[in-house]
Protein backbone atom coordinates (compact mmCIF):
# COMPACT_ATOMS: atom_id res chain seq x y z
CA UNK A 1 0.00 0.00 0.00
CA UNK A 2 1.18 3.71 -0.53
CA UNK A 3 -0.13 6.88 1.42
CA UNK A 4 0.81 9.98 -0.06
CA UNK A 5 -0.18 13.39 2.38
CA UNK A 6 0.35 16.72 1.18
CA UNK A 7 -0.56 19.42 3.79
CA UNK A 8 -0.53 23.52 2.83
CA UNK A 9 -2.77 26.53 3.71
CA UNK A 10 -5.96 27.01 2.53
CA UNK A 11 -9.15 28.33 4.52
CA UNK A 12 -12.65 26.86 4.35
CA UNK A 13 -15.50 28.82 3.05
CA UNK A 14 -17.80 29.38 6.59
CA UNK A 15 -20.77 30.42 5.18
CA UNK A 16 -23.72 28.11 2.52
CA UNK A 17 -27.04 30.67 2.24
CA UNK A 18 -29.12 27.41 1.12
CA UNK A 19 -27.69 23.93 2.67
CA UNK A 20 -28.37 21.52 -0.28
CA UNK A 21 -28.50 17.01 0.51
CA UNK A 22 -28.05 14.90 -2.31
CA UNK A 23 -27.84 11.24 -1.89
CA UNK A 24 -27.61 8.22 -4.46
CA UNK A 25 -27.17 4.70 -4.99
CA UNK A 26 -26.65 2.51 -7.38
CA UNK A 27 -26.56 -1.47 -7.52
CA UNK A 28 -26.11 -3.53 -10.80
CA UNK A 29 -25.68 -6.93 -11.08
CA UNK A 30 -26.01 -8.82 -14.29
CA UNK A 31 -24.56 -11.29 -17.31
CA UNK A 32 -23.86 -8.91 -20.52
CA UNK A 33 -23.25 -4.52 -20.04
CA UNK A 34 -23.13 -2.00 -17.71
CA UNK A 35 -22.72 1.44 -17.86
CA UNK A 36 -23.23 4.39 -15.70
CA UNK A 37 -21.85 7.99 -16.06
CA UNK A 38 -21.52 10.99 -13.19
CA UNK A 39 -20.52 14.56 -13.22
CA UNK A 40 -20.45 17.35 -10.69
CA UNK A 41 -19.35 21.07 -10.55
CA UNK A 42 -19.81 22.86 -7.33
CA UNK A 43 -18.47 26.57 -6.48
CA UNK A 44 -19.29 28.81 -3.92
CA UNK A 45 -18.19 31.54 -2.45
CA UNK A 46 -18.20 33.74 0.65
CA UNK A 47 -19.08 36.70 -1.76
CA UNK A 48 -20.33 37.12 -5.30
CA UNK A 49 -19.34 34.60 -7.74
CA UNK A 50 -18.71 37.63 -10.68
CA UNK A 51 -14.84 36.59 -11.24
CA UNK A 52 -13.71 39.52 -8.95
CA UNK A 53 -12.29 38.35 -5.59
CA UNK A 54 -12.40 41.61 -3.30
CA UNK A 55 -10.96 41.53 0.42
CA UNK A 56 -11.41 38.94 2.34
CA UNK A 57 -12.89 36.79 -0.25
CA UNK A 58 -12.50 32.94 -0.04
CA UNK A 59 -14.16 30.83 -3.37
CA UNK A 60 -13.70 27.26 -3.98
CA UNK A 61 -14.95 25.10 -7.05
CA UNK A 62 -15.33 21.12 -6.74
CA UNK A 63 -15.45 18.76 -9.50
CA UNK A 64 -15.86 14.93 -9.70
CA UNK A 65 -16.40 12.82 -12.79
CA UNK A 66 -16.99 8.91 -13.36
CA UNK A 67 -17.30 6.73 -16.47
CA UNK A 68 -17.55 3.12 -15.84
CA UNK A 69 -18.80 0.62 -18.65
CA UNK A 70 -18.40 -3.32 -18.65
CA UNK A 71 -19.78 -6.02 -21.30
CA UNK A 72 -19.51 -9.52 -22.17
CA UNK A 73 -19.08 -10.51 -18.26
CA UNK A 74 -20.44 -11.19 -15.18
CA UNK A 75 -20.73 -8.03 -13.14
CA UNK A 76 -21.69 -6.73 -9.83
CA UNK A 77 -22.00 -2.95 -9.25
CA UNK A 78 -22.43 -0.65 -6.49
CA UNK A 79 -22.20 3.24 -5.66
CA UNK A 80 -22.90 5.27 -3.23
CA UNK A 81 -22.49 8.94 -3.75
CA UNK A 82 -23.20 11.76 -1.29
CA UNK A 83 -23.48 15.47 -1.59
CA UNK A 84 -23.98 18.23 1.21
CA UNK A 85 -23.26 21.84 0.74
CA UNK A 86 -23.83 22.57 4.68
CA UNK A 87 -20.18 22.88 7.55
CA UNK A 88 -18.65 20.20 7.78
CA UNK A 89 -15.94 19.49 10.68
CA UNK A 90 -13.08 17.16 11.38
CA UNK A 91 -14.01 14.15 9.67
CA UNK A 92 -17.11 14.87 7.49
CA UNK A 93 -17.08 15.96 3.93
CA UNK A 94 -19.01 17.80 1.35
CA UNK A 95 -18.63 14.59 -0.79
CA UNK A 96 -18.41 11.15 -0.48
CA UNK A 97 -18.43 8.74 -2.65
CA UNK A 98 -17.61 5.04 -2.65
CA UNK A 99 -17.36 2.69 -5.96
CA UNK A 100 -17.18 -1.03 -5.87
CA UNK A 101 -17.12 -3.20 -8.68
CA UNK A 102 -16.41 -7.09 -9.32
CA UNK A 103 -16.20 -8.42 -12.42
CA UNK A 104 -15.80 -12.58 -14.19
CA UNK A 105 -14.68 -11.69 -17.68
CA UNK A 106 -15.41 -15.59 -18.20
CA UNK A 107 -18.87 -15.14 -16.92
CA UNK A 108 -21.47 -15.27 -20.64
CA UNK A 109 -19.31 -18.32 -21.87
CA UNK A 110 -17.35 -15.86 -24.43
CA UNK A 111 -14.26 -15.56 -22.05
CA UNK A 112 -14.06 -11.65 -23.50
CA UNK A 113 -15.74 -9.30 -20.86
CA UNK A 114 -13.57 -6.55 -19.74
CA UNK A 115 -14.72 -4.04 -17.02
CA UNK A 116 -12.93 -0.06 -17.81
CA UNK A 117 -13.59 3.07 -15.64
CA UNK A 118 -11.96 6.57 -15.06
CA UNK A 119 -12.44 8.45 -11.96
CA UNK A 120 -11.43 11.79 -10.68
CA UNK A 121 -11.98 14.63 -7.93
CA UNK A 122 -10.68 17.36 -8.19
CA UNK A 123 -10.69 20.71 -5.92
CA UNK A 124 -9.52 24.67 -6.19
CA UNK A 125 -9.19 27.09 -3.47
CA UNK A 126 -8.56 30.67 -3.44
CA UNK A 127 -8.86 33.62 -0.82
CA UNK A 128 -7.80 37.02 -0.57
CA UNK A 129 -6.81 38.96 2.72
CA UNK A 130 -8.15 41.76 4.21
CA UNK A 131 -6.61 44.51 7.20
CA UNK A 132 -6.99 42.45 10.11
CA UNK A 133 -7.47 38.62 9.19
CA UNK A 134 -4.08 36.83 9.75
CA UNK A 135 -4.07 34.60 6.73
CA UNK A 136 -2.40 35.34 3.17
CA UNK A 137 -3.22 35.14 -0.27
CA UNK A 138 -4.06 31.49 -1.72
CA UNK A 139 -4.55 29.59 -4.67
CA UNK A 140 -4.09 26.08 -4.39
CA UNK A 141 -6.07 23.02 -7.07
CA UNK A 142 -5.12 19.40 -6.45
CA UNK A 143 -6.84 16.56 -8.34
CA UNK A 144 -6.59 13.16 -7.77
CA UNK A 145 -8.31 10.04 -9.09
CA UNK A 146 -8.02 6.39 -11.02
CA UNK A 147 -8.55 4.08 -13.75
CA UNK A 148 -8.66 0.73 -14.86
CA UNK A 149 -9.31 -2.38 -17.63
CA UNK A 150 -9.61 -5.33 -15.77
CA UNK A 151 -10.70 -8.74 -17.00
CA UNK A 152 -11.25 -10.10 -13.67
CA UNK A 153 -10.95 -8.88 -10.50
CA UNK A 154 -12.33 -6.72 -7.42
CA UNK A 155 -12.34 -2.86 -7.54
CA UNK A 156 -13.17 -0.45 -4.52
CA UNK A 157 -12.72 3.01 -4.90
CA UNK A 158 -13.42 6.38 -2.28
CA UNK A 159 -13.41 9.95 -3.08
CA UNK A 160 -13.96 12.31 -0.74
CA UNK A 161 -13.69 16.39 -0.37
CA UNK A 162 -14.31 19.01 2.34
CA UNK A 163 -14.30 22.92 1.20
CA UNK A 164 -16.94 24.30 3.29
CA UNK A 165 -16.42 24.06 7.29
CA UNK A 166 -18.62 25.11 10.05
CA UNK A 167 -15.91 28.62 10.69
CA UNK A 168 -12.20 29.48 9.39
CA UNK A 169 -9.99 26.96 10.89
CA UNK A 170 -12.60 24.52 11.91
CA UNK A 171 -11.60 22.00 9.74
CA UNK A 172 -8.63 21.98 7.13
CA UNK A 173 -10.14 21.97 3.45
CA UNK A 174 -9.24 18.42 2.51
CA UNK A 175 -9.05 16.02 -0.89
CA UNK A 176 -8.63 12.09 -0.22
CA UNK A 177 -8.80 9.41 -2.76
CA UNK A 178 -8.07 5.60 -2.63
CA UNK A 179 -8.17 2.84 -4.62
CA UNK A 180 -7.92 -0.88 -4.19
CA UNK A 181 -7.52 -3.57 -6.23
CA UNK A 182 -7.59 -7.29 -6.29
CA UNK A 183 -7.98 -10.76 -7.59
CA UNK A 184 -10.90 -12.99 -6.93
CA UNK A 185 -10.69 -16.26 -4.96
CA UNK A 186 -7.64 -16.07 -3.67
CA UNK A 187 -6.53 -15.47 -7.24
CA UNK A 188 -4.65 -12.24 -8.71
CA UNK A 189 -6.34 -9.54 -11.04
CA UNK A 190 -5.97 -9.62 -14.43
CA UNK A 191 -5.84 -6.16 -16.43
CA UNK A 192 -4.13 -2.81 -16.19
CA UNK A 193 -4.90 0.56 -13.29
CA UNK A 194 -3.63 3.42 -12.50
CA UNK A 195 -3.81 6.16 -9.68
CA UNK A 196 -2.30 9.45 -9.99
CA UNK A 197 -2.15 13.04 -7.94
CA UNK A 198 -1.71 16.56 -9.07
CA UNK A 199 -1.66 19.94 -7.37
CA UNK A 200 -0.69 23.36 -7.69
CA UNK A 201 -0.35 25.56 -4.32
CA UNK A 202 0.16 29.42 -4.74
CA UNK A 203 0.26 31.29 -1.60
CA UNK A 204 1.34 34.96 -0.69
CA UNK A 205 2.85 36.34 2.83
CA UNK A 206 0.97 38.61 5.39
CA UNK A 207 -1.99 40.41 3.92
CA UNK A 208 0.49 41.55 0.45
CA UNK A 209 -0.77 39.76 -2.93
CA UNK A 210 2.22 39.31 -3.89
CA UNK A 211 3.33 35.44 -4.19
CA UNK A 212 5.75 34.51 -2.05
CA UNK A 213 5.23 30.49 -2.77
CA UNK A 214 4.91 28.14 -5.35
CA UNK A 215 4.72 24.40 -5.16
CA UNK A 216 3.86 21.94 -7.73
CA UNK A 217 3.69 18.32 -7.98
CA UNK A 218 2.67 14.90 -9.92
CA UNK A 219 2.61 11.70 -8.73
CA UNK A 220 1.31 8.39 -10.96
CA UNK A 221 1.19 4.41 -10.32
CA UNK A 222 0.80 1.77 -12.58
CA UNK A 223 0.18 -1.92 -12.82
CA UNK A 224 -0.11 -4.51 -15.32
CA UNK A 225 -0.72 -8.09 -16.32
CA UNK A 226 -1.50 -10.41 -13.26
CA UNK A 227 -2.36 -8.09 -10.43
CA UNK A 228 -2.35 -9.61 -6.59
CA UNK A 229 -3.05 -6.33 -4.98
CA UNK A 230 -2.74 -2.35 -6.24
CA UNK A 231 -3.40 0.16 -2.97
CA UNK A 232 -3.05 3.58 -3.22
CA UNK A 233 -4.28 6.04 -1.00
CA UNK A 234 -4.03 10.07 -1.85
CA UNK A 235 -4.64 12.54 1.27
CA UNK A 236 -4.63 16.33 0.75
CA UNK A 237 -5.17 19.04 3.49
CA UNK A 238 -4.97 22.97 4.11
CA UNK A 239 -5.99 24.97 6.55
CA UNK A 240 -4.42 26.99 9.65
CA UNK A 241 -5.21 24.35 12.18
CA UNK A 242 -4.98 20.33 11.00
Amino acid sequence: MRNIRVLTLAIGIAMVLVSTTGFATAAITATGSMSETNSLVWTISSDAIDGVLVPGERQSTTVYGDNTQAAEGTVSYTKSFNLDTKNKYQNQYNIDSTKMLTIDGTGDGSGSGRAISDESIGIETVGVPRNGISWPTFHNAVTAGSSYDIREGSVVTRAQSRTVTGYPGAAPVALNYGIRLQGLNNGPALGSASAFQDGHLEQGRGTSLDKASDLAFSQRSSVSGLIYQFDQTINYESGINR
